[in-house]
């Protein structure tokens, strides 16, 4: 299998731990970040930024210029997916070989000078090649076999999404009435429906999205289309991972970077779904991106499990 190693800049991200600076952990004192049980410590991710400004004259720059803390949130998220995977990963009895990671690392042009103008240096470009690996593993294991259910509106934007979310979530009877209330679409297209059933193998690239990577009972509100200030919002009532395909797998038919992105859009719940605690230093944890948002107001989307009414 060939995989593509994407290279990643001190902006865009990179290290398995990385933050700047100190500060009292969310649970434990010195620490990061907690996934479930595992600590993310801050004197391993301060030895860690030490060896990145020694070796990139831009991360110096970002240190005169006092915009750090952009690259350690990024780099947080990468040390909190990383444990995600690697709990995934154990759970589900999913492995790599080092054969194939070493093979990953020789493609992207060597760990030594793929890890040039990054946030990597040798032992962490391999690091990282690895959990890419274990993702595609993931996410074949599981591509052809999901199929979600899900009652769905749109809203005009974030506010109200958000909004109407919350309500489902306290009340689930609020989402007949909110589907039945929605405006249909400029070409008289349908903007909401019941009972709506996606399975991946049809569809694939939908197993990106945050429906794919909730339980069934979870109310989700984000924007299908990042361009577009319209948000969905969707109470998934069904969630399956033991669909037959009708066909032929289609894993083979799908890159690398897809089903890295679709292992990554899994990987919470295969981990077990552990509790993760962040450092309010660094901002909060955003389930919809699987990544940090440097404060509640920045989220990408809301999640949360809908009260259970009594019958």
């Amino acid at each position: 299998m060939r995989t593509v190693q994407r290279r990643f800049t001190l902006i865009g991200a990179a290290v398995a731990l990385l933050v700047a600076g100190c500060g009292s952990g969310p649970g434990h004192v010195g620490s990061a970040a907690i996934v479930g049980d595992a600590v993310l410590p801050l004197e391993q991710v301060q030895q860690r930024l030490d060896v990145v400004l020694k070796k990139e004259p831009e991360a110096q720059k970002l240190h005169d210029q006092r915009k750090l803390d952009q690259v350690a949130r990024q780099l947080v998220t990468l040390g909190v997916q990383h444990e995600l995977i690697e709990q995934a990963a154990r759970r589900e009895g999913v492995s790599v070989s080092e054969e194939a990671v070493t093979r990953s690392v020789e493609q992207a042009g060597g760990a030594e000078l793929a890890s040039k103008n990054t946030v990597y240096d040798a032992q962490t470009f391999r690091e990282r090649a690895r959990d890419q690996l274990l993702l595609v593993e993931l996410a074949r294991k599981y591509v052809d076999r999901m199929e979600v259910t899900f009652d769905y509106f749109f809203a005009k934007d974030n506010a109200e999404a958000v909004d109407k979310a919350k309500q489902v979530a306290a009340n689930p009877a609020k989402m007949a009435e909110f589907v039945a209330g929605a405006p249909a679409g400029n070409q008289g297209q349908s903007l909401s429906k019941e009972g709506q059933r996606v399975r991946s193998a049809e569809s694939p690239q939908a197993a990106q999205s945050p429906l794919f990577g909730v339980p069934a009972g979870t109310v989700v509100a984000f924007a299908p289309d990042p361009s577009s200030a319209q948000w969905i919002v969707a109470h998934v009532t069904d969630r399956r991972t033991d669909v037959r395909p009708s066909g032929e797998s289609s894993t083979e038919q799908l890159t690398p970077q897809l089903l890295e992105q679709v292992g990554l859009r899994l990987v919470h719940t295969l981990a077990g779904e552990p509790k993760i605690q962040v450092n309010p230093r660094y901002g909060v944890w955003d389930g919809t991106a699987i990544a940090l948002a440097p404060s509640e107001g920045e989220l990408t989307g809301y999640q949360a499990t809908v009260r259970q009414t009594s019958p």
